[in-house]
């Protein structure tokens, strides 16, 4: 590779921006500021869109999978639980006589994004699991994780933290809407789709193949042995997990 190649792969799509640009965005588009805080909209208050409005067939597969019914006691715990609507929809599942035991960790992971904080793998975002350490053995009649798949350092030790308050034989769901290593293997095949994901990630505040990921196979890694029915389901970038305890 020359040199001028060189400096060329250095450059973000932000460095292109010309006259023709600033004249229609204004000169604020050059600004490095504003062009962080419009990349940071672009990833952070686009799940409840993607659940709303693009996920609803599988978002109540997910709902079916947990067997809820009237009375029962759910944990629900992940990111924009009720922006995403997981609250309001778990609710009408389970009735008036029903609990739901709901841990929003949204602004805790954003921040840690944000932050650079590490979990004790060394991962970005990632963290010891501590969310479920007080709650009682075999409390629960179903385990909702959504939107948290990748905000742990150690699925088999959380995936067994899990079961101990999930009831024998009830069912367990891990949803997440991925940035995969697929997503972006899918990206680099279009050059607009690269540069767009190259353009958002080179200003968020962390590169893009720092964002950390567990997938299925983690999963079902994780729970071999100790659930009984795993299955899962990869749809359009979101991957599904659910089984049930083994005690069943």
């Amino acid at each position: 590779m020359g040199e001028e190649s060189q400096a060329l792969s250095k450059k973000t799509p932000w460095d292109f921006i010309g006259e023709e640009e600033r004249r229609l965005l204004g000169d604020v588009i050059t600004r490095r500021e504003e062009q962080t805080r419009w990349c940071k909209a672009m990833v952070f208050g686009t799940l409840p869109y993607m659940w709303r409005e693009k996920a609803a067939i599988v978002r109540d597969l997910g709902y079916d999978k947990l067997e809820l019914f009237p009375g029962a006691r759910v944990l629900l715990l992940g990111e924009c639980l009720r922006i995403c609507g997981f609250v309001d929809d778990i609710r009408q599942r389970i009735g008036p006589s029903g609990e739901i035991h709901e841990i929003d960790i949204t602004s805790e992971a954003r921040s840690a994004y944000l932050t650079g904080k590490r979990g004790r793998g060394g991962q970005l975002a990632t963290w010891e699991w501590r969310y479920t350490k007080e709650l009682a053995d075999r409390s629960f009649d179903s385990v909702a994780i959504m939107q948290a798949t990748q905000h742990t350092d150690n699925w088999k030790e959380t995936g067994r933290e899990l079961l101990r308050i999930l009831k024998p034989g009830r069912p367990l769901l891990i949803a997440e809407i991925t940035i995969s290593p697929r997503m972006r293997m899918l990206a680099e095949l279009d050059l607009h789709l690269e540069a767009w994901l190259e353009k958002i990630f080179s200003r968020i505040g962390w590169p893009l193949e720092q964002t950390p990921y567990y997938g299925l196979d983690d999963l079902r890694a994780a729970f071999d042995g100790i659930v009984s029915a795993p299955e899962c389901l990869t749809w359009r970038g979101l991957e599904m997990f659910w089984a049930r305890d083994k005690a069943a």
